[in-house]
């Protein structure tokens, strides 16, 4: 069953340089109790696709067209009484960075306090003992001490993990993860991928994870999205796409992973790079975004926008050399 359908989303920012088409296009599908990865350098559209499923795109942004089916309900369509209903309780998201999405100058229980007595009718009373139980559950130590604190003193990964708790606190069916990781060094990125893991098993919650980390995504997602100059270069199942990838983008995303292995340090190639930068997003080309930068471009690709083209019933790439 498809918990989340976006069909040709398209959302932009205006400003005095022009308009930004920041997402450009963009279609994916992601099943109930899944985990849908979304992978791109920064500046893919990725983030801003996750806030436009929120409703938290705001002026000067607009959503120009497109739809975001949530259990076969169009988002767009929902005034912002009835999307606060959903935000938050039935999709979630955690933020990039714990530090500046949490209230500094609150406590811990009640910025969870806030959330459960809003969308789960609990009295005060009610809500702090769920939240040193929510607390609890993502492995915060001494739960009813670090209930009191407030985000500054705690350290990063126990602040991703409040996120977590925040996240999570409402049982939503949807769990939209925007770089989880990445502020946090490897031994907790490990720890929290883990909870999260363990949090969807018990909840059977579906999760978007976004991130430019391609071994997180093969670790834990069965569906990929490539993204790339605001739209969708890639998708399908995620070993297929490690395996063979299509578009040279996703390949070369693949080369510049570094491997363990047991060569001499004189005998490892180097990573590959992409060479060139990601092109601006204020202008829509009438030739393929990766031109520039594509090791395998041709003359046609200089005069042809590719179109997103079905491999099978799983995967699509945008690329010509699958163009009839």
């Amino acid at each position: 069953m498809d918990i989340l359908k976006i069909n040709h989303l398209k959302t932009q920012f205006h400003g005095l340089d022009g308009t930004a088409h920041a997402v450009n296009d963009v279609s994916l599908t992601m099943k109930k109790g899944d985990i849908l990865g979304v992978v791109g350098e920064s500046g893919s559209g990725k983030s801003v696709t996750a806030l436009s499923v929120m409703g938290l795109i705001k002026p000067p942004g607009e959503i120009v067209s497109g739809e975001i089916l949530f259990d076969g309900t169009d988002l767009r369509n929902l005034s912002e009484k009835e999307m606060r209903k959903i935000r938050g309780n039935r999709i979630s998201m955690i933020f990039q960075e714990p530090m500046t999405s949490l209230n500094p100058l609150l406590r811990i229980r009640d910025q969870i306090g806030e959330m459960v007595m809003e969308h789960q009718n609990l009295s005060k009373k009610e809500s702090y003992n769920y939240c040193v139980e929510m607390l609890e559950k993502v492995q915060i130590p001494h739960p009813e001490k670090r209930a009191k604190d407030y985000p500054h003193q705690m350290s990063g990964g126990m602040r991703q993990r409040v996120m977590i708790a925040m996240a999570l606190s409402c049982n939503p069916e949807i769990l939209i993860a925007d770089e989880p990781t990445t502020a946090l060094d490897v031994t907790i990125q490990a720890q929290v991928i883990d909870l999260m893991l363990n949090l969807k098993e018990q909840y059977e919650t579906g999760i978007l994870m976004i991130t430019h980390d391609l071994g997180v995504i093969a670790e834990i997602a069965k569906q990929v999205v490539v993204m790339y100059a605001g739209q969708v270069v890639e998708k399908g199942d995620v070993f297929e796409i490690f395996d063979n990838p299509k578009h040279p983008y996703t390949s070369s995303l693949l080369k510049s992973i570094p491997k363990l292995g047991r060569r001499t340090q004189s005998s490892r190639p180097r990573l590959e790079e992409i060479k060139g930068v990601v092109p601006d997003l204020f202008t829509v080309r009438k030739y393929c975004d990766f031109f520039r930068r594509c090791p395998d471009a041709t003359d046609e690709c200089s005069k042809k926008r590719p179109a997103l083209v079905n491999i099978n019933s799983n995967s699509a790439v945008r690329c010509l050399k699958y163009e009839g």
